[in-house]
């Protein structure tokens, strides 16, 4: 037990600004909502494309759902059923934005975290990765609010690994299952999932073009390699430092490559953002430093500009 305790508590890392990654966080699920806010209705609403009695044989009937907080806002205020049905997304937007500048963070990071199992349990067949990652990264970004809002020096870091450690041991069963899923099949084994994939995204001229030269063996191998690296994934990054290293670049080369063939961006976005956090969360030091050049040379600029004036 103290082994276990120590893992989950102990994690060290220079890294301890940890608004920046609150502000990626809170970014990507405000880009996710807002990019889905014009079919809400077709999702979410009580005429979407699936019925409300249909998703309900899927998520238990007393879970909280969209259609639960319209009806009790318009008991509460009697206001037409299309401004009731919106009130949850824009309350969920105005809480990301708080969170954003930085105004009662914990409390909104909670109402967030509601509101987004509320759309899970209301769109459980329409949702996919994506929504199940974000979901987790916004109970990720609760601990990191209360991380930052932490005072006492004693405490003060304990939050922040125990985040860490829960994201990577989430990443651990998320890969290792998506291997394990894999290998009880045959298309990762022969080399057809990837070619499959290929052929169902792509245009007809990239494939003729470019992908239809490719030998067989090629696409065999790059299927192992994927099922391999997820299988293992647990042991890898956790050996040594240099194959953490190619594990993770491997990782991210996987998410790239869905990105441009899969073409579903904001899941990859979501796993390239989850890896770097759960393993290398000081890289977003790169990051701050450079925010803060650019700071300071638009602060010398101005200044230089006000002198001249003057």
């Amino acid at each position: 037990m103290n082994k276990v305790v120590s893992f989950m508590t102990c994690y060290k890392d220079d890294f301890k600004n940890t608004k920046i990654i609150i502000y990626l966080i809170s970014i990507l699920a405000l880009i996710n909502i807002i990019s889905i806010f014009p079919d809400l209705y077709s999702i979410y609403s009580k005429n979407g494309i699936i019925s409300e009695s249909l998703n309900n044989n899927f998520v238990a009937a007393d879970k909280v759902k969209i259609s639960t907080l319209t009806k009790s806002i318009i008991s509460l205020t009697s206001v037409e059923y299309k401004y009731a049905f919106i009130i949850p997304f824009y309350l969920y937007i105005i809480s990301l934005i708080m969170i954003l500048l930085n105004y009662w963070k914990i409390f909104f990071a909670i109402i967030v975290i509601f509101l987004h199992t509320v759309f899970l349990n209301s769109a459980y067949l329409l949702s996919y990765g994506a929504d199940f990652m974000i979901a987790f990264l916004l109970y990720i970004n609760l601990f990191f609010c209360i991380e930052d809002n932490v005072k006492s020096e004693s405490y003060k870091g304990i939050i922040f690994s125990f985040a860490i450690r829960l994201m990577q041991i989430q990443l651990c069963i998320i890969y290792f299952f998506g291997g394990f899923g894999k290998a009880l099949g045959f298309d990762w084994l022969d080399g057809n999932a990837i070619w499959l994939c290929i052929n169902h995204y792509l245009d007809e001229k990239i494939i003729n073009s470019f992908f239809a030269h490719i030998p067989k063996f090629i696409y065999q191998l790059a299927s192992l390699h994927v099922m391999v690296l997820e299988l293992l994934f647990p042991i890898f990054v956790f050996l040594n430092k240099n194959i953490r290293k190619w594990t993770i670049i491997n990782i991210i080369i996987m998410h790239i490559v869905i990105a441009l063939i899969i073409k579903i961006y904001t899941f990859s976005i979501a796993m390239l953002l989850f890896n770097i956090i759960a393993f290398y969360p000081a890289k977003f030091s790169i990051l701050i430093r450079y925010l803060d050049e650019k700071r300071s040379v638009i602060f010398k600029q101005n200044n230089k500009n006000n002198e001249v004036t003057t």
